[in-house]
């Protein structure tokens, strides 16, 4: 299945209120992959695909912050994965490597991810948030979009840098720290 696929998928199962706001995003994001994505993945110039991934982390970290703010507990929990999976996927397909589920698998392992026990405890801790009248659904959305921030520059570093697993791990526990404070924009066409 196509990247650009996914997307559609992941665009249908969005809750209706959420479907404008990130439309966007999701076109933006879609425009990238049928284009500077091959471009990058073609290019033996190290900076454009650094370039690329940087506009793919940002453009699902966005997607996934507004996502996030959805104030029913749980109820964004697929779309979240789906859109954290389609990051990775874009990423590696940038850098070369063939997309497949056990390459992704491996990856997330080795970054010490359990995605049973890693995932719903992230998840019930942002659903618990939510419980939280009015500024829960902000905390979530926050720590949606940096936790998608941190799996993207992990990600980065390992596909498109080379940074070994050691380092990754480092990495990808301090780029939540480092996640920008303001939703990133719209990558500039």
């Amino acid at each position: 299945m196509k990247i650009s696929q996914l997307i559609e998928k992941v665009a249908v199962k969005l809750p209706k209120n959420l479907r404008g706001p990130l439309m966007g995003h999701l076109t933006a994001l879609r425009e990238l992959i049928e284009g500077e994505l091959e471009a990058a993945r073609k290019s033996p110039d190290k900076e454009v695909k650094l370039a690329v991934t940087k506009k793919i982390v940002a453009t699902c970290a966005a997607v996934c912050t507004t996502v996030g703010v959805e104030p029913i507990p749980l109820a964004d929990f697929p779309i979240l994965t789906a859109l954290q999976l389609l990051m990775v996927s874009c990423i590696m397909h940038v850098s070369g490597r063939e997309i497949s589920r056990k390459a992704i698998g491996e990856f997330l392992s080795a970054l010490g991810l359990n995605i049973g026990a890693g995932l719903v405890l992230r998840e019930g801790a942002r659903a618990a948030v939510k419980l939280l009248p009015g500024f829960g659904s902000a905390i979530s959305g926050a720590i949606a979009g940096g936790a998608t921030y941190a799996l993207g520059r992990a990600a980065t570093g390992y596909f498109i840098e080379g940074v070994p697993l050691p380092e990754v791990r480092k990495l990808f526990r301090n780029s939540g720290a480092n996640t920008p404070k303001t939703p990133p924009a719209l990558p500039e066409k």
